[in-house]
């Protein structure tokens, strides 16, 4: 059991905070509409995070959306 290897913890995050994360020079309101802007741009991504179950009214990703 020693040997055996744990996965990391993915914590949730804000939507706000992992846009701050991805662009922490700007403000987190611009930061937000940018990391959403590049989510709705990139359509595979898109899919996979809304068969995740993902919401637009959602504030938080969960870790298996991160």
């Amino acid at each position: 059991m020693e040997n055996e290897k744990k996965k990391p913890v993915v914590p949730s995050y804000t939507k706000s905070e992992l846009a701050k994360l991805y662009l922490p020079e700007l403000a987190a309101s611009t930061a937000l509409k940018q990391f959403s802007r590049w989510i709705r741009a990139n359509k595979e991504l898109n899919k996979e995070l809304k068969e995740l179950g993902m919401s637009p009214y959602a504030r938080r990703y969960t870790p298996r959306q991160v």
